[in-house]
């Protein structure tokens, strides 16, 4: 694994984000209603606080999402184990056009999805254009250009729906089905040996961009629980 801020420090920083924006809108509401969503998908597991602005109509959510996955995969004839890392913070606008359930989204996720993946090659083996003259490890760190992605989807759930002010607690579930653009992935690779040429590990690099760039949009399905109290 390469050097990267600890998990503790995202995981502060994207819960002091979405804190503060809903303390910026908490105010603003006569009669606060707030919805509570646990939820897990694509996009890792996480949850979700959700606040009407115009009650059944439009709701602003934020939440956080985190996850982590060990896939295998081949690129360019290399055979790479991937520890991916999902960490996100979505900042979401639910539209709800018939006052029910159905809702269409749109907003941002605060993006630090990064995968590391990492092969042992033999003496000989392919590497970019040419061959490793030794038994070498080659690592890459893969990023990704956006920041802060945009998203559109549609879903199901409203966690805010105040139709059950008589309930105490309302309970409910959700869906969301969208995709965000991360854009360009960005990818260093470094190989243990220090015997391949800069050409040969420039090469690599470049098919491994070029390899990961259908993940420019990536698919969010998510399924939830949400309480509204």
């Amino acid at each position: 694994m390469m050097v990267r801020p600890t998990i503790g420090r995202i995981r502060r920083c994207a819960l002091q984000l979405v804190i503060g924006v809903m303390l910026l809108i908490l105010p603003l509401q006569a009669q606060a209603v707030v919805g509570v969503t646990a939820k897990g998908g694509t996009t890792g597991l996480g949850g979700d606080v959700t606040i009407p602005l115009v009650p059944n109509w439009l709701n602003l959510r934020g939440g956080y999402n985190f996850g982590e996955i060990r896939p295998s995969a081949t690129y360019s004839g290399i055979k790479y184990k991937a520890d991916v890392d999902f960490e996100s913070v979505p900042i979401l606008l639910d539209l709800h056009p018939f006052h029910g359930g159905f809702r269409i989204t749109g907003g941002v996720f605060y993006n630090k999805n990064e995968a590391d993946l990492s092969a042992f090659l033999a003496s000989g083996s392919e590497f970019g254009g040419g061959t490793v003259p030794a038994d070498t490890t080659v690592n890459a760190n893969v990023s990704w250009s956006k920041e802060f992605m945009p998203y559109l989807g549609i879903g199901w759930g409203n966690a805010a729906d105040d139709n059950t002010l008589d309930s105490p607690i309302a309970v409910g579930f959700s869906l969301d089905i969208g995709a965000f653009y991360q854009g360009s992935p960005n990818v260093l690779l470094t190989e243990s040996s220090g015997l391949a040429s800069p050409a040969d590990i420039a090469a690599e690099q470049a098919q491994l961009e070029d390899d990961l760039s259908g993940f420019k949009f990536f698919p969010v399905v998510t399924l939830g629980i949400h309480i509204r109290f």
